[in-house]
């Protein structure tokens, strides 16, 4: 029993490298041209608008290599509890996986359905008393993640991208060339900034856009940004099987 849990944290290692694809995909997309950074001229001789849109959407794979990545630290949970049950001698059966609850008693319900004959009783207070694998419970996370992997296995996760910033861009006029200031962009509108004295201005250069990933807002993270909840997940799934091979360790002595 010197190595327990090599699966598990394969599973974890497996979900590091879908976050990686992630991170390539979302790379790509910022740098394929998203935005369009353009001027609303006044017909009527007022201040023209700069204005800045977003321009595309995610790809499918996106979102695919998403709920890969969640399955995967998911499943690191049950591949724990399943190794605890053949360690000890017993077989797997329909009770085999980690339980997540929405509350507290319902998860202890679920527990005693099944489980508690199964695995040791630190392994069962480990998991009741301090992962505590419910809604607002400390593995509020872990709820969260179990949410989405049910989800994922009916239809496709949603995430959307929001503009944030854009930097560098740059107007020319009759007068010459001149530097736009940073901008924040509001969420889910066009923006724009008046632009005032300036005669047949044109954009020559669209500058940089900054982006962020987000869950839709269904989801249960909210509209979290999806690549730091992934990071903060594979941290969080992997002191939940610190903690069990902790309680486990401790019921063999």
């Amino acid at each position: 029993m010197d190595i327990l849990f090599k699966e598990a944290r394969l599973k974890i290692e497996r979900a590091k490298k879908h976050i990686n694809d992630l991170n390539r995909l979302f790379g790509d997309f910022v740098n394929d041209n998203t935005y369009l950074v353009f001027i609303d001229h006044d017909p009527n001789g007022g201040d023209d608008l700069l204005k800045v849109k977003g321009t595309k959407n995610l790809t499918d794979s996106f979102v695919l290599v998403l709920g890969d990545a969640l399955h995967n630290l998911r499943t690191a949970l049950d591949y724990a509890i399943n190794e605890i049950e053949f360690i000890i001698g017993n077989k797997r059966t329909k009770y085999t996986k980690f339980p997540i609850h929405d509350t507290k008693d319902g998860l202890v319900v679920a527990i005693n359905g099944g489980l508690k004959k199964k695995v040791p009783e630190q392994v069962i207070d480990c998991i009741v008393d301090i992962i505590q694998p419910y809604k607002r419970g400390n593995g509020d996370a872990i709820w969260c993640l179990d949410e989405l992997d049910i989800e994922d296995k009916h239809r496709l996760l949603i995430a959307s991208t929001e503009l944030r910033f854009v930097s560098g861009i740059s107007i020319e006029d009759d007068k010459g060339l001149y530097l736009v200031d940073d901008w924040l962009v509001v969420p889910g509108k066009i923006a724009s900034h008046p632009i005032r004295g300036a005669k047949n201005p044109k954009v020559k250069d669209q500058g940089k856009a900054t982006y962020r990933v987000l869950f839709g807002q269904e989801s249960s993270f909210g509209t979290a940004d999806i690549i730091l909840t992934l990071h903060r997940l594979t941290l969080v799934v992997a002191l939940a099987l610190d903690e069990l091979e902790r309680a486990f360790r401790l019921s063999q002595i």
